[in-house]
């Protein structure tokens, strides 16, 4: 029996053995496993940090893009001011020139007016002129035969007092 019990145990030992080596290997392939799960684990914390790092530079540029905005859109209502304000010079202007051309039409129009005024004082210098020309005229003949008419009668005298006296 105890040989038997020998064999037995030494069977069992034997199947201990198989076991032990089994577990033995399963605990290296465990251990491969966990190095690799180790190592794959490092790999993703390396990657979440280079996540994190992007991130947080995805943040600053999201933060200069939201300053860049708040630029622009302060810009785009000083614009917007500027804008409206020279629209309502515009407006201004367009008035101006309204009145202004109101202004231009209405000195046409007394320019016009004028200007028929001198025309009808022109035709009736020219009207004059002829008529002051004409009695001009009218006055030179009448001299020319008074002087005729002087010299007949100091003539006429001369002739006279040449008788009276002689």
């Amino acid at each position: 029996m105890s040989e038997a019990l020998l064999a037995q145990v030494l069977d069992r030992l034997n199947a201990m053995d198989g076991t032990l080596r089994l577990l033995v290997e399963g605990q290296e392939r465990l251990e491969r496993e966990q190095i690799a799960i180790r190592q794959e684990q490092e790999e993703i914390r390396k990657e979440q940090q280079e996540i994190r790092k992007e991130q947080q530079e995805i943040r600053l540029e999201q933060q200069r893009l939201r300053q860049e905005q708040d630029s622009l859109r302060a810009g785009q209502k000083e614009l917007n001011s500027i804008v409206a304000a020279l629209l309502h010079r515009q407006d201004e202007t367009d008035a101006k020139l309204e009145a202004l051309a109101a202004d231009v039409h209405h000195l046409h129009q007394e320019f016009a007016s004028l200007k028929q005024t001198v025309d009808r004082l022109e035709q009736k210098m020219d009207s004059r002129y002829e008529q002051l020309a004409a009695q001009i005229e009218d006055i030179k003949l009448d001299l020319n035969f008074i002087a005729h008419r002087t010299v007949d009668n100091e003539r006429i005298i001369y002739k006279l007092k040449e008788m009276l006296f002689r």
